[in-house]
């Protein structure tokens, strides 16, 4: 396997010491947070239980199946409905008030298609959600690799569903830049061993310190720079 990508950049070649890019999904492509929020929020009245903005901050990141079992105790058949009751009222709320991605986002993915590097999306969401959002806001065409949380034993903040997506692409873990907006997220991909660029949608700089490199926003992005500073953070 080969350690550098090679882009030709009109005359000259520009060599990334990265050859995969691992997106988040909720939060980092796609301003979805609100709407699984209420979705959460109706799951958790239907067993007469109380649902705050404050309490669902920490599960970002974190599977559904894994919240359930945690929060409402629920195996097997119980478990199943559940999942499908919280998609049912997700469709409702994204069918109700539509969806978007976040700004610059879909600008940054274009970018990337400008060099020799693999891109690869990792969300903790059901392939079903995954499908309703990307194919809404039309950013699948930039993806060579998709993994959703059903196809990995442990969710974040275990490094599982990042080594998939790197073993997928064949690309070393160490040869991967991962992008999240949450700190389970950036736990993961740490715990990855790969380097990782958290995004500020969904959280602060201060509760994202575990990440290589804080970001505000996509736009005017250079993503040789980014390489270059990647380069030289220490984990």
């Amino acid at each position: 396997m080969s350690t550098q990508s090679v882009h030709q950049n009109k005359n000259k070649s520009v060599v990334l010491p990265y050859e995969g890019v691992i997106l988040d999904m909720d939060g980092t492509l796609i301003e979805s947070t609100e709407a699984d929020f209420l979705a959460w929020k109706w799951l958790f009245a239907d067993y007469n239980r109380p649902f705050t903005f404050q309490e669902y901050m920490p599960l970002l990141g974190i599977k559904s199946a894994d919240v359930i079992q945690a929060r409402l105790q629920l195996q097997g058949d119980e478990l199943k409905n559940a999942l499908q009751q919280k998609m049912s009222y997700f469709k409702e709320v994204v069918g109700n008030n539509g969806i978007r991605t976040v700004p610059f986002a879909e600008a940054f993915l274009k970018s990337l298609k400008n060099y020799n590097v693999q891109i690869a999306l990792a969300t903790s969401s059901r392939r079903e959600k995954m499908g309703l959002l990307m194919e809404k806001v039309g950013l699948l065409q930039y993806f060579d690799v998709i993994i959703t949380g059903e196809e990995v034993q442990r969710g974040k903040p275990a490094p599982d569903i990042f080594i998939h997506a790197a073993r997928t692409m064949r690309v070393d873990t160490d040869k991967c830049v991962v992008i999240e907006d949450a700190a389970n997220g950036v736990a993961a991909a740490k715990n990855a061993g790969m380097k990782c660029i958290a995004i500020t949608t969904t959280h602060s700089a201060d509760q994202l310190q575990q990440a290589d490199m804080v970001i505000d926003t996509f736009e005017n992005v250079n993503f040789q720079d980014w390489c270059s500073f990647l380069l030289t953070a220490t984990d």
